[in-house]
């Protein structure tokens, strides 16, 4: 382990020499002692723990890092598959292949999600703070380390047999012009959600699961002035940290709580997540009736199916609600369909 420790420290002092070459290759049994070091990294949460480790393995090798990264939370047999750009999401069921969907389809892949992998996930909702209870036995966080951006969904029983995850792949922050220049929207519906957002309207982005919802809503937050004081209440934590906009980032599933605790936080705006449970909506209508402008998601196939939702726990006035879809064909393409003002 010594000479091991030895090799790393000098193959830090020479990166920059060998940066090209990738010179410092170590040996398989290396690797894994390299990983054993690694692993004793922590910093002040989750996220930066990953994040120093996957910046020490990358200037190490660069071509290693992320599964390395991930061998250092026992993963270490997704790395294939988060680092295919292809590949958009991971289903994990104990011992049965793991199923990806990617832009061109859902396949079966060779690697079996065992049980250990499982645990793995379970150990760090836990150390993000995710309380998995009977009472509520599906949650979502966030991982994030590197250009990598990681939604986790677990399912527990009683509403599964067994555990079930669910990982949805962000590899970079989609700003307002990628989705101008890619097609997903048109300058004619941006004009319209700007002056929505600007008008004080609340905003949801609805559609089918994989469509954009939040990729789209991440975007909007560039519409909103960044001295403008915004709180994000969602437990996946899909919201980069920005210096230059004034953010209060708050991972609790209990949104209506933190509705009322942002009474004394003098805020201008609320990012509520998504709307998926009762408590939910019942948090999205609080936010609205004390006059918070309110942001959110929720699944919808038509912009009436979403009112119709919405109507069942708030009024629906001075509201947006902006519809993507998803079409299969020999690529998943993704686009705003409609946006609705009332």
């Amino acid at each position: 382990m010594y000479d091991v420790v030895l090799r790393v420290l000098e193959c830090l002092e020479c990166r920059y020499a060998c940066a090209e070459k990738q010179i410092c290759n170590f040996k398989e049994e290396e690797l894994a002692a390299v990983i054993k070091v690694v692993s004793r990294i922590y910093a002040a949460d989750l996220d930066k723990t990953l994040e120093a480790r996957y910046n020490l393995l990358k200037k190490i090798n660069k071509d290693f890092a992320l599964e390395a990264t991930l061998a250092t939370v026992g993963l270490a047999k997704l790395a294939p598959y988060i680092r295919d750009e292809e590949v958009e999401d991971l289903v994990l069921i104990p011992n049965r292949p793991i199923y990806i969907a990617t832009r061109r389809g859902k396949l079966k892949t060779n690697t079996t999600a065992t049980a250990e992998m499982i645990k793995n996930f379970l150990r760090l909702a836990h150390l993000k703070g995710v309380e998995l209870t009977y009472a509520r036995p599906s949650l979502r966080f966030g991982l994030r380390f590197g250009v990598y951006r990681l939604r986790i969904s677990l399912d527990l029983p009683p509403i599964v047999p067994y555990p079930h995850v669910y990982v949805r792949i962000h590899r970079r922050k989609l700003r307002l012009s990628h989705l101008l220049s890619s097609g997903f929207l048109s300058v004619e519906q941006l004009k319209t959600i700007y002056a929505a957002v600007k008008g004080g309207k609340h905003l949801v982005v609805a559609g089918p699961p994989g469509a954009g919802k939040t990729t789209l809503l991440v975007a909007i937050d560039e519409l909103i002035p960044p001295t403008w004081q915004r709180v994000y209440i969602d437990e996946a934590d899909e919201f980069d940290e920005d210096p230059d906009k004034n953010q209060i980032k708050i991972a609790d599933v209990n949104k209506s709580r933190e509705i009322y605790a942002s009474l004394n936080r003098n805020i201008d705006v609320v990012f509520i997540g998504e709307l998926q449970y009762e408590d939910h909506f019942n948090a999205f209508k609080t936010a609205t009736e004390i006059g918070l402008q309110t942001f959110a998601t929720m699944h919808a196939a038509t912009i009436e199916d979403a009112l119709k939702r919405l109507a069942k726990y708030v009024e629906v006035k001075n509201m947006a609600v902006v519809l993507v879809e998803k079409k299969y064909g020999d690529v998943v393409k993704r686009r705003v369909a409609d946006v609705y003002v009332s």
